[in-house]
């Protein structure tokens, strides 16, 4: 299951620094789709809980390749 990063996001940091993958971009905070590999890590450590999986039927959840 690939995640997204909502509106939600106060950019504290804390889900790059625990991906090992290197699948999170801050600056406008996304997940790289294509590096994630859905281990859930970055939505069990963020404090606002702003890190959603992706909705594969909803046109809205865009990703990052």
């Amino acid at each position: 299951m690939k995640y997204r990063i909502t509106e939600e996001c106060v950019s504290c940091g804390t889900c790059s620094s625990v991906c090992k993958n290197r699948a999170i971009r801050m600056g406008f905070p996304c997940v790289i789709t294509n590096k994630c590999i859905g281990c859930g890590t970055c939505a069990d450590v963020c404090p606002v809980e702003a890190i959603v999986p992706i909705n594969e039927d909803n046109d809205k959840d865009k990703d990052l390749n």
